[in-house]
């Protein structure tokens, strides 16, 4: 019998070719990881299938409440940047903050003001930590991953350390709200080509920012209705995908691919 649910599960797991489900599940489970205590970033250990990582830089900015942490894992031959989710009001602030500000790279890209200087205010010390690892481990693919307004930041850092000349980059994020206008979002596709925007169901956050000015980017892999499979999207905004959804749910953006994000033990607790 478990031999036939195995088979199954990797049935429904291969219906989408394009996401990597080895490295996403690493990266969900970093993005729940993500909301325990930040004081434990650096001494907690991590446990399947994150065990043998070793983190090696927390995260930390009063300033926006930004929090998460860098490390690398050997048998995955990969270096992690995850970043936490909304936890407290200092957050919800920032996400609340819907106004659009010009994006340095790209003449034509605005970007979410709030996320981005939250992001800005950590990325030197991200893109410090992370060229350490990389002299060290040059071959490790780099994961950048979060949830929620991690998955905010998670999108503009990986785009940013792309700029900066750092290969191997792999986005995955999990309910993420829009962060930049549609310039933006086609200007990210051409720079980051391994990105995955995981969303479930009616999940409220990736509806969000609504206004017009607002694009999501693309590389969407959509959850049905607590299925633990994923659908391929096409686009920025794919109808048949979390965007058909007018009638949206808070409880689905606290549960991704059957994992409750953010309660996974007593200490990691999540104030959405």
């Amino acid at each position: 019998m478990k031999c036939s649910l195995t088979a199954v599960l990797f049935s429904l797991f291969s219906l989408t070719s394009a996401y990597d489900w080895t490295y996403g599940n690493l990266t969900l489970y970093h993005s729940e990881s993500a909301y325990c205590s930040s004081s434990t970033y650096l001494t907690r250990e991590y446990k399947e299938p994150l065990d043998g990582f070793i983190p090696t830089y927390a995260i930390s900015d009063t300033n926006h409440d930004t929090h998460g942490y860098i490390g690398y894992q050997p048998s995955s031959q990969s270096i992690t940047v995850s970043f936490r989710g909304s936890e407290s009001i200092t957050n919800w602030l920032s996400n609340l903050d819907a106004v659009l500000t010009d994006y340095p790279n790209c003449s034509a890209c605005k970007v979410h003001k709030g996320f981005y200087a939250a992001e800005q205010e950590v990325f030197p010390e991200i893109k410090s930590e992370v060229d350490k690892l990389i002299q060290k481990y040059p071959d490790y693919q780099v994961l950048v991953t979060g949830h929620s307004l991690g998955a905010a930041l998670a999108t503009l850092t990986a785009l940013d350390l792309s700029l900066s000349g750092i290969k191997n980059i792999r986005m995955f994020n999990y309910g993420s709200p829009r962060v930049g206008n549609t310039a933006f979002a086609d200007f990210y596709a051409t720079i980051v080509k391994d990105r995955n925007r995981v969303t479930h169901h009616k999940d409220i956050v990736p509806h969000s920012p609504m206004h017009e000015r607002f694009t999501h980017i693309s590389g969407e892999h959509y959850e049905p209705d607590n299925t633990i499979t994923l659908l391929e999207c096409s686009g920025n905004e794919d109808p048949t995908c979390s965007y058909q959804w007018s009638l949206t749910s808070i409880n689905d953006h606290l549960y991704y691919l059957g994992l409750n994000m953010g309660q996974g033990t007593s200490e990691c607790d999540s104030i959405l």
